[in-house]
């Protein structure tokens, strides 16, 4: 019985010898592919490395003109706002004027109309209200009837 166990334990023994034998002629196989793609990886490295310094101050200049022109939009904005405030200051002053002018109208309009209309009823026409309004005006300004 011993026999078989060492005759087992042998055969168990070359059996692990030839997995690491076999390990190691895998291992030395794939050694090539491993240095290849370790020289693919340094390349790779090596070149994303140079478009970084590329790129890095490309990105720079782009953050420094995203940052100038927020500082002009936000001037411009501004100053836009104020353009818009004095338009709308003007407007009011143009609206009160129009209205001051309304009402002078009306006021104009009333003033003429009520010795206009006296005269055209006592007159009995409009050519009579005006001949009287002449003589009217005459009477006041100190004219003689020529």
């Amino acid at each position: 019985m011993e026999i078989i166990l060492y005759i087992t334990g042998g055969i168990a023994l070359l059996a692990l010898g030839w997995l690491f034998i076999a390990i190691a002629k895998a291992v030395s196989a794939i050694k090539p592919y491993l240095d290849e793609v370790r020289g693919d990886l340094a390349q790779m490295v090596t070149a994303v490395n140079e478009v970084k310094a590329e790129v890095l101050p490309i990105l720079g200049n782009v953050n420094q003109i995203t940052s100038h022109v927020s500082e002009i939009t936000g001037n411009v904005e501004k100053q836009l706002i104020h353009v818009h405030e004095t338009i709308e200051d003007a407007l009011d002053i143009v609206r009160g004027t129009l209205d001051d002018v309304e009402r002078l109208k009306d006021q104009v309009v009333a003033t003429v109309e009520g010795p206009v209309t006296l005269m055209r009823d006592a007159t009995g026409g409009a050519l009579g209200a005006i001949l009287t309004g002449l003589k009217i005006v005459r009477r006041f300004t100190g004219k003689k009837k020529v």
